[in-house]
Parts: C-alpha cells; structure tokens; sequence
C-alpha cells in the first residue's frame, strides 16, 4: 500500500513540477502569442501572456486533475490491505471468529493486479511518465482483477487456479483483455481479432512502436492527425518531450506531401517541415547551396525542379510549419 501511493505522491511534488517548469521556460511571450493566435484565435491575449498560459495550464492540466483518481486509488488500496491482512491472520489461524478471509483465487488475482501496480509505477516514475489516465488505469485495474481471476481460473485444473489467478493479475491490463478475448473466442467458437500491421505512425523516421502506442491511446492514429494537432496540449497528456513532439510533428507536415520517399531525403537533410521551411527561405534569397539541394532533390525523386519547388513551398506556407519554425527552442 506504501509502495503504491508513495510513488505518486512523490511524482506529482517532484517531477510534475519539473516537467511542468521545464515545459514553461522554453514557451516564452513571442512563442505563447503565436500559439494563442494559431490554437486559440478566440482567446483574447493578455499583456502578461506567460502568466496567462500558466493558469490556463493549471486549469486544464494542474495537479488538481490528479486528486480524485488518487484518493479512488487510495481508498481502494487501503481496502485491499485490510482484506489482505484479515486474510492472513484467518488463514495462520490468529484471527477473532468474526473475521473473514477472502477465497485463494480473489486473494491471489487482487496479488498479482498490485504487483503490476507497483512494478509500472517503477517504470513510469524512472521515466516521468504518469499521467490522470494511468491513474484511472490502476483503479480500473484493482476492480476488474477478481473477477477476471475468478472467470479464467475454472479453465484450468483445481491445483492451478490460485497460481493462474495470481499470474494473470501480474500480466498488464492490455494483455489480460487480449487473453480473455481469445479464450472467449475459443470458448464461443468465433473467430479472433485479424492481426493488424504496423501503426501508419511507424513509418515517420522518429516513432517507434512503443510511442506509437503512446500516441493511438490519445487518439492519433494517422500522420495526418499528428501533423494538426496542438502540440503542447499532445505533449502534455502523451508525456513526451516538448521538441520531440515537435519533431513529429514537423516529420508528419512533410509526409503528407511525400509520404515514404520522404525517407530518400533525409540523407539530404531533409527530416520534415522545418528543414523545407528553411531550404525554402533559402532557395529565395539565391543561396548556391540551396540551389544545388533542390537540384539534388529533384533528381532523386526523378522530377522537375519547378515541380518540386511547388510542393516545398506549399509545405513551406503551411501555417503549422510557420508556427513549428517560430517556437523551435
């Protein structure tokens, strides 16, 4: 129980506010004014606009978001300790004759949804990642671990329930639905879930699957919805880096132009909308080398040189690239 409640008090008094302070320096006043006129056009911009920000960080994504998932989770665990301890005492014969103990397989499912807990805590707190959703995501978890213990366990043989139960609670919430719906699959006689390829996010240079998982749990699911959406609002509840939500982004602009011949232009510098922007900018002011790496670009992708300054120029006056160009740093 200590374990459990520890690791998220300590994150949102430590590293929630370093996050959040390190989020705060790099938006400075001239950055916030394009990101209110580019995001919130209806939002009238204050004289102090940092100060402005802040609070509506803080309304929107303040710790105060954090309290009743928390005080769900707490109340939840100290439940599940005081039916554990009455379980023992129960168990080891020390206990008055009105206590009751839980039965093996519900003790052991609840065992194995709290070691997940406390071991993802692990994880999440080494990376600053905890987020309001994996908080709901532990609650979720305590409720639905007896039961899903209870309904798989008669599956197996008499001496393997209480282990199954147990093992199954140790597995993550994902795993544990993907294993229920393939017993009831077999179970019903239906047919399971097609194996899907890899995310469309995948294919941008910067995301892996693990981040792309990130992202599909925000609800983006195509470059295209990466390339327009806030990036600070995704940074925030993806828990990703600032720049490298950024990046993605930028990546993302360029791709949809592109798509995967984009991946021949970054040995040529270019990564995404950024580096067009300045490529572009450039090309206008007769830069030589900018000159030749249109020339080279052109040759790569096997088409005209006007052809090509078309479509970087319209990646170029994409407002998103303006904006991505002006708040880098």
């Amino acid at each position: 129980g200590v374990l459990v409640m520890l690791h998220l008090l300590v994150y949102l008094f430590t590293l929630w506010t370093s996050r959040r302070d390190n989020l705060l320096s790099v938006l400075k006043a001239d950055s916030l004014k394009i990101y209110y006129e580019q995001f919130y056009p209806q939002v009238s911009i204050q004289p102090d606009v940092c100060k402005q920000f802040k609070a509506h960080f803080n309304r929107l994504y303040g710790r105060r978001s954090y309290i009743f998932p928390i005080v769900l989770l707490g109340v939840l665990t100290a439940l599940a300790v005081y039916a554990g301890i009455e379980t023992l005492l129960v168990w080891n014969h020390m206990a008055g004759s009105t206590a009751r103990a839980l039965p093996g397989i519900a003790a052991a499912a609840m065992a194995g949804a709290f070691l997940w807990i406390v071991s993802d805590e692990f994880d999440r707190f080494r990376k600053r990642d905890v987020t309001v959703h994996d908080v709901y995501g532990y609650v979720y978890r305590i409720l639905i671990a007896v039961p899903f213990g209870w309904a798989l366990a008669p599956l197996m043989k008499d001496s393997m329930g209480v282990p199954l139960a147990f093992f199954l609670g140790a597995f993550p919430t994902r795993t544990l639905f993907t294993i229920g719906r393939r017993l009831g699959a077999q179970k019903l006689g239906l047919a399971d879930e097609p194996i899907t390829g890899s995310a469309e996010l995948e294919r941008l240079q910067c995301v892996d699957k693990p981040s792309a998982e990130r992202y599909l749990d925000e609800g983006i699911s195509s470059i295209v919805q990466l390339a327009y959406s806030d990036p600070i609002d995704l940074t925030i509840r993806t828990n990703f880096d600032f720049n490298y939500v950024i990046d993605c982004v930028s990546q993302s602009l360029l791709w949809i132009y592109f798509q995967d011949e984009v991946r021949n232009l970054y040995k040529l510098s270019l990564r995404g909308a950024q580096e067009v922007g300045n490529l572009v900018a450039d090309y206008q002011k007769g830069n030589l080398n900018a000159k030749q790496d249109v020339k080279d670009v052109a040759d790569l992708l096997k088409i005209s040189e006007m052809s090509l300054l078309v479509t970087l120029d319209q990646v170029a006056e994409d407002p998103y690239t303006k904006f991505i160009q002006k708040i880098w740093g």
